[in-house]
C-alpha cells in the first residue's frame, strides 16, 4: 500500500470514528428530545413545518437554485452538468460530514434539484447543528439543534467558496481583523415571530450576492472628475474602488464580469463609437471600456490583461482602486455617461447585464 493510500485510508477512519462519536454525544434521530419521534434527516422537507418562515427564504435564494438554475445548466457553464467537477458544489453533502474548511465538498447523489439545502449545512452524522447560542426551548424541539459555532464561520462556506479562491481573499482583506465574516454581507440579521407572537432574533436564508441589485451597489464606490495636463489636453478619471466587498469583485466564478464602460457624447449629443475599432460580442458600446474578469484558463483574454494590465486576473481585490482615463477634446465633446455593469456571464450583452452605476458628467 502506498503512503498516499495509507493517509486517505487513515482520514476516512478518523472521520468516520469523529461521526459515530457524534452521533453518540447527540443521541442521534435528528438529535431528538425523549419521547419525540426521530426526524427523517435524509431530505430537508423535515425542516419546513417548523422552519417555514426560513423554507421561504430559502426557496427564493440561489443557494436552492444551484442545480437547477439555467445559467449553470449552460452549455458554456456546466452543459447540463455533464462537466461533473461543477456537481459537488451545486448539489453538497452536508459539509460537517465531509469536513469543514478548505477540502473539496463531495457531491450527493439523491434530491440534487435541492441544489444546497438545509442538511448540506446543519446535518451532522444523524443530528441537526444549530447556532451557538440557541434560541429558548431548542433543546425540546424536534430536532433538536446541537449549538456549534462553527456554523458560523467561514470554515463552512470554505469546502464550495474557495474552489475559486473566495475565503483566501477574504483572509487577506482587512475584515478578519474587525470581526467581519461571510455571514455580515450574505445572512443579515432578521427578526421572525415564533406562534405565542414573541420575536426572536436570526439570520436571512436568502444569501443575496450576484444576483442582488443592492449587494452589488454596496461593493463598489465609483469617483469621476475632469483633469488638466500642462499642454492643456483633458482627460476623465474615473477612479473605482472595491469599498465594501470582503472578496474580489466580481466575486467567485470565472464566467463573472464587470465592465466599466464611458461614452463620451459631443456637444451636438452624438455619441462617440468605440476608439479601439471592433469588439467581441457583449463590449460594443461605449468610447472606451475596461472588463473585471478572471478568465477562463484557455481564453486568450488572459494573454491581453498579462500585456496590458500585467496580470491576467484583473477582478478588483478587496479594498483596491482601479484609475481608469479617458482622455477627450473639450470643444467637442460636453459629457459623458459612466456606466458599471455586473454580467453573470461575459458573453452577456450590456443590455442584459445590470447596472451597478449609471451617471452623465457634465465635461465643461
Amino acid at each position: 500500500m502506498s503512503k498516499a493510500v495509507r493517509v486517505t485510508a487513515a482520514a476516512a477512519v478518523l472521520l468516520l470514528f469523529g461521526g459515530a462519536l457524534f452521533f453518540l454525544q447527540t443521541g442521534g434521530n435528528g438529535g431528538a428530545a425523549a419521547g419525540v419521534a426521530p426526524l427523517d434527516l435524509s431530505t430537508s422537507d423535515s425542516c419546513r413545518d417548523c422552519h417555514a418562515d426560513i423554507w421561504a427564504e430559502w426557496q427564493s435564494s440561489f443557494h436552492a437554485q444551484s442545480f437547477t438554475d439555467p445559467l449553470v445548466l449552460a452549455k458554456e457553464q456546466s452543459n447540463n452538468f455533464r462537466n461533473q467537477a461543477c456537481i459537488p458544489c451545486h448539489a453538497p453533502e452536508p459539509v460537517f460530514e465531509t469536513g469543514l474548511g478548505k477540502v473539496r465538498v463531495i457531491e450527493r447523489v439523491t434530491q440534487r434539484e435541492r441544489g444546497v439545502d438545509c442538511l448540506s449545512c446543519h446535518r451532522a452524522f444523524g443530528a441537526v447543528v444549530g447556532p451557538a447560542m440557541r434560541s429558548p426551548g431548542a433543546a425540546n424541539a424536534p430536532c433538536a439543534p446541537i449549538g456549534d459555532a462553527q456554523l458560523a464561520s467561514p470554515a463552512l462556506c470554505a469546502p464550495c467558496h474557495n474552489q475559486h479562491n473566495t475565503v483566501d481573499e477574504w483572509e487577506s482583506s482587512r475584515y478578519p481583523a474587525t470581526g467581519v465574516t461571510c455571514l455580515d454581507c450574505h445572512m443579515q440579521p432578521v427578526e421572525r415571530k415564533n406562534a405565542d407572537g414573541r420575536v426572536r432574533r436570526g439570520r436571512s436564508h436568502r444569501f443575496p450576492g450576484g444576483h442582488d441589485l443592492e449587494t452589488l451597489q454596496k461593493a463598489a464606490t465609483i469617483e469621476a472628475a475632469v483633469a488638466r495636463s500642462d499642454d492643456g489636453s483633458r482627460r476623465l478619471v474615473v477612479r473605482l474602488t472595491n469599498s465594501g466587498a470582503g472578496h474580489n469583485y466580481p466575486a467567485d466564478a470565472r464566467h463573472r464580469a464587470l465592465d466599466l464602460v464611458v461614452t463620451l457624447i459631443q456637444q451636438d449629443g452624438v455619441l462617440l463609437p468605440p476608439r479601439d475599432g471592433g469588439r467581441g460580442y457583449g463590449r460594443e458600446r461605449g468610447t472606451e471600456r475596461r472588463r473585471f474578469r478572471n478568465p477562463y484558463r484557455e481564453e486568450t483574454e488572459r494573454l491581453t490583461n498579462r500585456e496590458l494590465f500585467g496580470r491576467e486576473n484583473t477582478q478588483i481585490g478587496s479594498g483596491e482602486t482601479i484609475t481608469f482615463e479617458v482622455p477627450f477634446d473639450p470643444a467637442a465633446v460636453a459629457s459623458a455617461r459612466v456606466e458599471l455593469i455586473y454580467k453573470l456571464t461575459p458573453i452577456q450583452t450590456d443590455d442584459e447585464g445590470v447596472r451597478v452605476h449609471d451617471q452623465v458628467i457634465l465635461l465643461r
